[in-house]
């Protein structure tokens, strides 16, 4: 009879296949339930944000008589109710939202990586002037900076917002577009 190899049997053969058991579990949990419940739980996160951006959407949306109103207008208005951009072209437009982007991300804890202006659109008697916008910060200072631009003057909204996260430097880098509106013609 040759030597070989046999699994052991009685009380030791039970333990060995409860231990077997138990590591396949552990095995079967992490490789397959874990990753359920993480990509569950950043999708029910992604479905909060996003349901949280339409509200702040409908908000905004909701000023567009008020906007409409300061246009048809045309006085002069306080610096405190400043709802469209200034400037008598859209270059200078593009070059004063650019700079309230930028004193918005200092004034959050972060600088803008860079900053193109896209060309303007006419949009009845305003013209859209838009922005492409890169920052790279942690996300308390980016959840901050769009907090800052969805309550200052001229008016601004955040849209087409894309994320991508380093894990090793807890850094977020974030591309969007930030749109304010002026008034006059091309």
């Amino acid at each position: 009879m040759t030597p070989g190899f046999s699994l052991p049997d009685g009380r030791r053969g039970q333990a060995l296949a409860v231990a077997i058991t138990i590591l396949a579990t552990v095995l079967l949990w992490m490789s397959t339930a874990e990753p359920l419940i993480g990509w569950y739980e950043a999708r029910a996160d992604e479905l909060t944000q996003q349901q949280r951006l339409a509200v702040h959407l409908a908000a905004l949306g909701a000023e567009i008589p008020a906007l409409r109103d300061a246009v048809s207008t045309g006085g002069p208005q306080s610096a405190n109710d400043q709802m469209l951009l200034a400037g008598d072209s859209d270059v200078i437009a593009g070059a004063n939202l650019q700079t309230a982007l930028q004193g918005l991300a200092a004034q959050s804890g972060t600088s803008l990586d860079s900053a193109a202006l896209q060309p303007a659109q006419p949009d009845g008697a305003v013209r859209r002037i838009s922005m492409q916008v890169n920052v790279t910060a942690s996300w308390p200072v980016l959840v901050a900076l769009w907090q800052a631009i969805g309550t200052a003057r001229p008016r601004m909204i955040v849209n087409q917002l894309n994320l991508s996260a380093n894990s090793q430097t807890l850094q977020v880098q974030a591309s969007f577009f930030v749109t304010a509106f002026r008034t006059g013609s091309p």
